[in-house]
């Protein structure tokens, strides 16, 4: 049975492609962003707007500043980057501990369609799409645990890690990393798909 349609409020649209816009590196670090050049860009009022950069404020990929507005943030604090990852493969790892407990040939197909996407952008080597399709993979890990409470405590963190996002020389190493996840989340070896995932976060 097919998955029932999602439908966003303008406001969680307006989240979502300003947080793209910000990840895959449309906006420079430390750019300022204004509500009526933003609400201009994306065709909306300025309200949604407004309620965007406040929540991405809050998720750490921008920085508000009494009386000087709002500005993209610059990278994680190398100081702070042990304490994120070490979170992001705790969470991730719950999660897919329990999406393998679940598995089913859905689960797999889908595992399957995000890393073609991500072996696609890598190819390409198109940054904002790699980024995005990074993301996306990790995000069906995410979605598969059936773990609805999971996706609010990963999103800040992922988001945090994947601003700025230069980890690689050669954009087939990411996509290499994913293939190896992948390739153990399918035959069903838990151990080894832990080990792939926490070799793929740092």
């Amino acid at each position: 049975m097919s998955n029932p349609p999602i439908f966003r409020t303008i406001r969680e649209q307006v989240v979502h492609r300003l947080r793209d816009d910000i990840i895959g590196q449309v906006y420079a670090p430390g750019e300022s962003l204004r509500e009526h050049a933003l609400s201009k860009a994306y065709g909306v009022s300025r309200s949604p707007v407004r309620d965007a950069l406040l929540q991405l404020a809050q998720e750490g990929l921008l920085v508000a500043t009494p009386n000087c507005g709002v500005r993209v943030a610059h990278k994680l604090d190398e100081q702070l980057q042990p304490l994120v990852v070490d979170l992001r493969r705790r969470i991730e790892g719950y999660a897919l501990e329990k999406a393998m407990a679940n598995l089913d040939d859905e689960a797999k197909a889908l595992i399957d369609r995000r890393l073609a996407n991500h072996r696609k952008s890598c190819e390409n080597e198109d940054l904002p799409s790699i980024v995005k399709s990074d993301m996306e993979f990790h995000q069906a890990i995410i979605e598969l645990s059936g773990v609805a409470e999971l996706a609010s405590l990963w999103q800040p963190i992922i988001a945090s890690m994947m601003l700025h996002y230069e980890r690689h020389r050669d954009w087939m190493e990411s996509y290499k990393e994913h293939e190896k996840v992948a390739e153990a989340i399918k035959a069903g070896d838990t151990k080894a798909a832990l080990k792939a995932l926490n070799a793929n976060i740092k």
